[in-house]
């Protein structure tokens, strides 16, 4: 009762605002009903029906009238009401829909829908989505009884309503800027972006869900200009209306006088390219010119639009039909917009939408050919070219309605044939049709000598296959291919688009007659002669039978052409004419096939990297904004400079050489001007760019280094080997240090060499045995080093002694380092204290240093620092003892604090060339020598800064070729206060983080940093323990967990293997240890070594002479020294070279930007290798495309020194085509199953299937770039099956293992 009282109140409101065009409304009695008693949050679905119905004074969303055109057609109109519960789609609904149908098809009415909608009503549940169904099988009856069913989809149109009738009817209409979809926008958002709006709105399409957008992607037909009211409803009538005229009354018959055919009015051409001419009447101008009315239907109604073939209803002198083209257009824009020509899928799948359309409502179809053929595209082919014109070619055979077909222009292959099997054709004397175009067949059939003779011949060979291959209008008629030629004036009477009222007039004459005699026919009669007409098309022999002599004409090729076309006629029987048989011609032998050339380990590498690497143009990660690398650094120094200063009787590496280490320290000592060391070809370019820099471009630094400093007492040493490049070498750029080390030395003979070396952990990250420190040291010397920069990632001596002695006894100088950290000027600064760094010095004497090394690896003292702690450095080791400062550019203050260090009497600081300094790395020494050089000052060192402007422009271009490993800052930072990242980790930890994909959470992990090494009790960090804080902190920042998460539910995780190193102690110890209950979480069963131990004491003699025997079985040839104390170092990384090597040669021959980017398309580079015949120039010439097995073919030609050019198809799979991680991904819940730590790549399986596990044993290890985490078994179990190998690739959570518990 209720709900009747206020349907009766909002119907006396809306009684003034009636429709003039309807009639009272049906079925009204159909209401909606709360059958489900559907309740949720405060309000019931009664209520809403009840506020709905006040609100609109209706009892559903849907109201049905019949109403009447203005031109006297009536239509069965159902509308939906958004005002109603948002035009949602009820059980009331459905059933209103389902009857008005009925009653459209009881009265034989065109129905109408006015689509306004949420989409279905989930206040009804599944019954709710059952009405599309229901309302379908109504819209298929409609269909069955060939009553026009046309949808107006309105603003907004979404869900079940869109997803059914909507997109159900034979005409499509909405208005501009309507919202359409099935899933709405903020759906989308929440399920596939995750509410990430800032995505989601990059990713959106274009006018997403409009009106525009739907017809673009031809979805709709028909859009209407935007308007409101009475407008709109206007706007709509007269759409309705071009519609029903054309769809509504049946069958026709076309009669009456008609004109004989036209004569012909010029020869016949014989010059195919008349046909292209722009000035040609197109389809779209016939269109225009001969129908008295057309109503173009966009799309092909499911997920495309093509401007190229157009379609629509038209009325054509008073014949209703439907008519569908290719057009092309007149100017470059329009014709752009139709491919130039060229049907896409979507184009032909419109036009077969057309053709049923025509076929359920009977109307002729009229169809306008003028294409060169079907549009050749990736994105054609992708969907379907071949399908959608084998698809048209199989309608039109069964279309029961006539078809009459004009070619305009141009009738290329198949993309013509796919509208044009008419039942009459008739053809343009200046156009073509044939199955290749002339162009397309001379590109097939012709031979040249070269470009001269092609461009000549080429043109001719396209006019004499035109005519050979019968493409032209008069042999094509007698062929029985077309039935009429129209006859074009030529030359002075030739008409254009602007003005053709004779093709015109002899268009409509042929369409007419055409119509005449086939609407006279029944559908199977058209049927059944279209099916005679394409029967009897060809010519061919049977069964070998000679027929009479042919006097036809042979065609360039040899071939003799059919002398007339086969008779065939509707219910006739077909005449074959059979040719004559050619004569067999004596069998040539196959020429030879040319032997490729053998496969080749450095192409092969360089077309991997073409294709498959990180940073290629070929995977548009190229990092250069021209098409090439910026110019070659060594241009620069390709003209030798105007002068070089003369080397002094005495200077660092003579007096080394000739009187030894103490006396170089002693002349250290009594130098009254500040000596400096260069650190670009070491800690420079390792805290800029991740250590990346080649061999081949240090040695062309190093030749016009030794020229400009070499022999100058002023410059001290060159740091150019030690720390990370020592592993990066081997490990990513495939290279031996110790040969850069010989090769350097070398080139520069008058300079000291400076190494880094970690005391007990000599190179890499862990602690050696005593002989393999000492080893590694002694043969360091003997390959050229002379000064070894010694530290302790604690500062702990003991760490450092064997390092010591190892290089004094090699009569070298042994720089033992004090590493800087923390803030003595910061009253709240326990630890590291003017006394800590006085005591240090105390040690670092007594334990043998020839020199003292402070190494600020992070940029940590200030220029307000630099007296204090020299005087705090002289009380603790006197002055005899030379000091050196090295410091890092991250805060931006280093100049000064150098400057600082040198006026507070420091002997040595460490500089970079200017192009390669700040940042993560050293100060300028440009800057440090322009500064004391133009004061004049005491301190200068003798060098003229603009000497080195080579030098600076040299490491400029090099560092331009390694920009995808800058570190990543801008600018310094006083930052690194807070986190205290050393400089030379700054860019390799950025490097790691983009690897793991953790780049755009940088300030994360720098603030991570911190808080791990506060986890850790403040310690020293430098390599290796500033890379155990890294890995910890990329490991939980990866993890999303904190550092205090460590605290509460660190037992639940596994650790990096070099974070548990360094907590068991194996890298020894700070000198207050590490808190011992984070120690213990860490650590979990393992025990560590005592404090007050070294490591060196409890680890074993490496056995060099059983790991030389296995080395020399594994590569079968002589192993030298270097390369044992290498694989002892780093086992897996020199395996890992060494199996590079077998495999893809000695890649450092390529020069660098080949090496790191691969190579584009035109690009050469020059080899000299012995595989390659000496030196040769190796051009790209192709990428071919994907093929099975995502292998791409790299087309590559090899010039050698003697002339000769081979090309080599190298073979390549395109990693980047296949999905990292493919395997299965652990259940997080179950115990049993053993996912991965994190990405990278499983470095070892450490257990077979069915072997028994402890808890904690290791079961695989999984590594990413540098850092390496194992996974472990958490309870005693058995090993039921393995899924991840080694090698492979893998995310974070990967199942690599599942266990049965025991």
């Amino acid at each position: 009762l209720k709900l009747q009282f206020l349907y009766l109140i909002a119907r006396l409101h809306t009684m003034s605002h009636t429709d003039p065009h309807h009639v009272d409304e049906l079925f009204k009695e159909v209401v909606s009903k709360d059958f489900l008693k559907f309740t949720f949050g405060t309000s019931s679905y009664a209520d809403q029906i009840g506020r709905a119905v006040a609100k609109t004074g209706q009892r559903c969303a849907i109201t049905v009238t019949v109403r009447t055109l203005p031109s006297g057609q009536e239509y069965v109109c159902m509308a939906h009401n958004f005002g109603f519960l948002g035009g949602s789609l009820g059980c009331a609904e459905g059933e209103k829909l389902v009857r008005g149908f009925e009653y459209a098809q009881k009265h034989k009415l065109p129905a109408v829908i006015l689509c306004k909608s949420g989409g279905a009503r989930m206040q009804e549940g599944t019954l709710s989505l059952m009405q599309m169904a229901k309302v379908s099988v109504a819209v298929a009856q409609q269909r069955r009884m060939q009553l026009p069913f046309v949808t107006v989809l309105l603003d907004p149109t979404y869900g079940g309503v869109s997803a059914s009738y909507a997109m159900q009817s034979d005409v499509r209409m909405s208005i501009q800027d309507a919202r359409i979809g099935f899933a709405g926008p903020q759906v989308i958002l929440n399920t596939m972006y995750e509410m990430n709006q800032q995505k989601y709105d990059s990713e959106c399409p274009a006018e997403f869900q409009s009106a525009q957008f739907l017809e673009n992607h031809g979805q709709l037909d028909i859009v209407l200009p935007f308007a409101k009211d009475k407008e709109l409803d206007k706007a709509i009538d007269n759409a309705l209306m071009d519609v029903f005229k054309v769809l509504l009354g049946g069958r026709q018959v076309v009669a009456g006088a008609t004109k004989a055919p036209a004569q012909p009015k010029a020869n016949a051409s014989s010059d195919y390219t008349k046909s292209r001419a722009i000035s040609r009447p197109q389809a779209q101008d016939v269109i225009a010119s001969v129908f008295d009315s057309w109503t173009e239907l966009e799309g092909d109604g499911r997920v495309g639009s093509d401007r190229c073939i157009r379609g629509g209803l038209a009325i054509f002198k008073g014949t209703r039909c439907v008519v569908i083209a290719t057009c092309k257009g007149h100017t470059p824009s329009k014709m752009k917009e139709a491919n130039y020509g060229m049907p896409a899928p979507p184009g032909y799948r419109k036009a077969l939408r057309l053709m049923e359309l025509a076929d359920r409502f009977a109307l002729p179809v009229v169809t306008f050919v003028d294409t060169c053929g079907a549009l050749p595209s990736f994105e054609a082919e992708k969907v379907g070219q071949s399908e959608a014109i084998a698809t048209n070619l199989v309608a039109m055979s069964q279309l029961k309605v006539p078809i009459v077909t004009v070619v305009l222009g141009e009738g290329g292959s198949g993309g013509a044939l796919g509208i044009a099997m008419g039942d009459r054709i008739a053809m343009m004397s200046n156009a073509y049709y044939g199955v290749i175009s002339p162009e397309g067949a001379a590109s097939i059939l012709g031979r040249y000598k070269n470009d001269a003779h092609k461009a000549e011949q080429f043109p001719k060979d396209c006019r004499t296959l035109a005519t050979a291959q019968n493409i032209y209008a008069t042999q094509l008629k007698e062929l029985g291919v077309i039935d009429e030629i129209l006859w074009e004036c030529d030359g002075k009477e030739e008409e254009t688009y602007k003005s053709f009222p004779g093709i015109q007039a002899d268009i409509e004459n042929f369409i007419t007659r055409s119509l005449e005699s086939l609407t006279a026919k029944t559908a199977d009669e058209i049927v059944a002669g279209r099916y005679d007409r394409f029967r009897g098309m060809g010519k061919f022999d049977v069964g070998g039978a000679q027929p009479e002599a042919s006097d036809a004409p042979e065609s360039p090729l040899g071939t003799p052409m059919a002398k007339v076309a086969a008779q065939q006629g509707a219910g006739a029987a077909v005449k074959y004419e059979m040719e004559p048989s050619p004569k067999a011609a004596p069998a040539k032998p196959a020429p030879a096939k040319p032997v490729p050339p053998p496969a080749n380990k450095l192409l092969e590498h360089i077309a991997a990297e073409t294709v498959c690497g990180e940073r290629s143009a070929h995977n548009e990660a190229w990092p250069f904004t021209g098409k090439i690398a910026p110019p070659c650094p060594a241009d620069v120094l390709a003209e030798p400079a105007t002068s070089y200063p003369k080397a002094a009787p005495k200077y660092a590496k003579k007096i080394l050489d000739e009187e030894g280490p103490e006396a170089l320290a002693k002349w250290v000592r009594a130098q009254k001007n500040v000596l400096v060391t260069d650190t670009t070809m070491r800690d420079a370019h390792q805290s800029l760019l991740a250590t990346r820099v080649r061999t081949t471009d240090i040695l062309e630094a190093a030749k016009e280094t030794q020229k400009v400093v070499g022999g100058q007492p002023g410059f001290f040493s060159m740091e150019c080997w030690g720390g990370a490049t020592f592993d990066v070498a081997y490990r990513f750029l495939h290279e031996c240090p110790w040969t850069r080390l010989r090769e350097m030395r070398k080139a520069m003979p008058d300079l000291c060499f400076q190494m880094l070396v970690r005391g007990a952990n000599a190179v890499g990250y862990k602690s050696y045995p005593d002989n393999t420190i000492y080893e590694f040291c002694r043969l360091a010397a003997e390959n050229g080093m002379d000064i070894f920069r010694i530290f302790d990632c604690f500062n702990d001596v003991n760490q450092m002694k064997v390092c010591i002695k190892a290089v004094r006894d090699a009569k070298k100088v042994a720089e033992v380092c004090i590493c800087f950290t923390g803030d003595f000027l910061n009253k709240n600064e326990k630890v590291y204290t003017l006394d800590y760094y006085k005591n240090m010095a105390k040690e670092v004497v007594a334990a043998g240093a020839h020199m003292i090394g402070v190494k600020d690896m992070a940029g940590l003292l200030k220029p307000s620092a630099a007296a204090p702690l020299m005087k705090a450095l002289r009380e603790g080791a006197g002055n005899d003892i030379p000091i050196h400062f090295h410091t890092h550019a991250t805060s931006s203050i280093s100049i000064a604090s150098v400057l600082a260090m040198a006026r507070a009497g420091c002997d040595i600081v460490d500089t970079c060339i200017a192009s390669m300094a700040d940042g993560t790395s050293q100060p300028s020494l440009n800057a440090f020598l322009a500064d004391l050089e133009t004061a004049e000052d005491p301190l200068w060192p003798g060098i003229r800064y603009l000497d080195l402007e080579r030098l600076d422009q040299f490491w400029a271009r090099l560092r331009s070729w390694h920009c995808p490993f800058e570190s990543g800052m801008l600018s310094g930072s006083a930052r690194v206060y807070d986190h205290q990242i050393p400089g030379g980790q700054y860019s390799n930890l950025l490097v790691q983080c983009k690897s793991m994909g953790l780049e755009a959470r940088w300030g994360e992990v720098c603030d991570m940093y911190r808080d791990v090494n506060q986890l850790f009790g403040d310690i020293v960090k430098v390599t290796p323990s500033s890379k155990c804080v890294g890995d910890l902190a990329l490991y939980l920042v990866q993890r999303q967990m904190t550092a205090d998460d460590v605290r509460t539910r660190g037992h639940l995780i596994e650790y990096p293997a070099s974070v548990i190193d360094m907590m068991a102690g194996r890298l020894g110890y700070p000198h207050r240890g590490f808190p011992e209950d984070i120690q213990k979480i860490i650590l979990k069963n393992v025990k560590p070594l005592p404090r007050g131990n070294r490591p060196g004491d409890s680890l074993p003699a490496d056995d060099f002479e059983a790991e030389r025997k296995r080395l020399e079985e594994r590569t079968g040839a002589a192993v030298k020294n270097e390369e044992v104390i290498s694989s002892i170092l780093y086992p897996k990384v020199f395996g890992d070279y060494l199996d590079f090597n077998d495999e893809h040669s000695d890649v450092t021959v390529i020069e660098s930007p080949v090496f790191w980017y691969g190579m584009t398309i035109g690009q050469s580079t020059t080899l000299d290798h012995p595989s390659l015949g000496g030196k040769a120039t190796v051009t790209l010439k192709r990428v071919g495309p994907l093929g099975k097995g995502s292998i791409r073919v790299v087309e590559m030609s090899v010039t050698k020194a003697c002339g000769t050019t081979e090309v080599h198809n190298v073979k390549v799979k395109d990693m980047s085509c296949a999905d990292a991680n493919t395997g299965p991904m652990a259940d997080p819940d179950n115990a049993c199953e053993i996912g991965s730590p994190m990405g990278g790549n499983v470095e070892n399986v450490l257990v077979a299937e069915g072997a028994t596990v402890e808890q904690g044993d290791k079961i695989a290890v999984v590594g990413a770039m540098k850092m390496e985490v194992d996974a472990t078994a958490p309870f005693k179990a058995k090993v039921v099956k393995l899924h991840a190998a080694k090698g492979a690739k893998v995310a974070e959570g990967s199942l690599l293992a599942v266990l049965e518990k025991l």
